[in-house]
């Protein structure tokens, strides 16, 4: 038997997502997607008070992408909080450019935005993570997958962990340590990924997703970017941007540097937005009743046959057709039975539009927003919604949650 609960905060135009599975024999195994907010302090106060009623540890912690509004309380959960497992999307090189230059461009590059860019692996692991798992775009590595599909992870807290494909190693910082097993603190998976925490038949599966990396040269960018700030960026043989992050941040002290970086930012073809991860969960039980209930804004109970599935969706870019295309065939066997949809980028027009909806009939259809925004969500966005859009605001009485029991 296990009990499921998922959360998406009333915290505003921000993320901060939360599940947590109870089983009566294991410990509580406990995630979160995303932790930030625009308004900083507010939401430090709310996450705080979040974790003296939370105080297990996090299991795991997944991060969509490096927009302020998604990682400003990192610190504060990073500092009070035992963080296990972390998951990023992999970024390259002109990706984490991208991401510099578009915050330094409008004056919201924080510390954790640039440790960030310069070594995401090393950030997290200096606060006391354990490991930290990159998530590339693309298809799967089908020959890895045969080698040992089934190879579990090292166990966490008496939950067994398998990941499919299991993850490469990659070089860690020389000071990182490596697990009992001898494992990489450092890792990659590359494609499509399920990950999944069972025990006895009963547990957990995550689906996380990326859309593929730009494929276009980026070292031109990079040039420029070094030329511009006099900074020099150093192969640390994973993501990272070295000294470069150091350097943008540097030149984005006055305002005639952020003018120049701002306008850099503007010539590129791209966006901060296009690494995002979505990340799909999804009971994974074995018993003959199962319950499901949305407490908002469908306050009653169902009971069903199938697992519900909640799918966040970050920043994602998933107008175009083929980015959708990309997205649904990753999601094809669980669309039917996702019961919540977080709209991504806040519900925007520029990010997603009914195509997206309709692949969820079911779904209640939340998007994190201000209560004053005027322009989240997209007008065509809620349009297309109607009733079943539910935003989530600074208001606790949007709270929007669901509840999994099985019996």
């Amino acid at each position: 038997m296990i009990n499921v609960r998922w959360v998406q905060h009333p915290i505003g135009h921000g993320g901060f997502h939360t599940g947590i599975m109870i089983s009566p024999d294991r410990p509580p195994f406990t995630w979160i997607f995303d932790c930030g907010a625009k308004r900083t302090a507010k939401f430090d106060d709310y996450l705080r008070r979040w974790l003296r009623r939370h105080p297990q540890p996090i299991d795991w912690l997944f991060v969509s992408h490096f927009d302020t509004d998604h990682v400003s309380g990192l610190e504060t959960l990073m500092s009070r909080a035992v963080v296990v497992d972390v998951m990023v999307p992999y970024l390259n090189e002109r990706e984490l450019v991208i991401q510099l230059l578009y915050e330094a461009g409008r004056n919201s590059l924080s510390r954790t935005l640039v440790e960030l860019a310069a070594d995401p692996a090393g950030y997290f692991l200096s606060r006391g993570a354990e490991r930290v798992t990159f998530l590339n775009g693309g298809a799967s590595e089908r020959p890895e997958l045969a080698e040992d599909p089934d190879r579990p992870l090292p166990e966490g807290r008496g939950w067994e962990i398998k990941c499919y494909p299991p993850p490469r190693a990659l070089k860690p910082p020389k000071w990182a340590k490596t697990g009992l097993t001898g494992e990489s603190a450092v890792r990659i998976i590359n494609g499509e990924c399920d990950l999944s925490i069972v025990h006895a038949g009963e547990g957990i599966r995550f689906k996380p997703y990326r859309a593929p990396l730009d494929a276009n040269p980026h070292r031109s960018l990079i040039a420029t970017v070094e030329k511009l700030t006099g900074g020099t960026m150093a192969s640390l043989d994973r993501p990272g941007l070295g000294d470069l992050a150091y350097s943008v941040a540097k030149h984005a002290r006055t305002a005639a540097g952020r003018k120049t970086l701002r306008e850099l930012f503007k010539a590129q073809v791209g966006s901060s937005n296009r690494s995002s991860l979505s990340l799909l969960s999804i009971p994974v039980s074995t018993a003959d009743l199962r319950h499901w209930y949305v407490a908002q804004p469908r306050a009653s109970w169902h009971s069903d046959y199938g697992e519900p599935a909640w799918l966040n969706t970050g920043d994602a870019e998933i107008l175009s057709a083929s980015d959708l295309s990309d997205w649904e065939v990753c999601y094809s066997s669980d669309l039917s039975v996702v019961q919540v949809l977080g709209l991504p980028h806040h519900g925007s027009d520029h990010n997603s539009d009914a195509r997206l909806q309709a692949l969820c009939p079911d779904a209640v259809l939340t998007a994190h927003v201000n209560s004053t925004s005027k322009k989240h969500p997209g007008l065509h966005v809620a349009l297309a919604a109607g009733l079943r859009l539910a935003p989530v605001t600074e208001d606790a009485a949007t709270l929007m949650e669901m509840w999994y029991l099985s019996h």
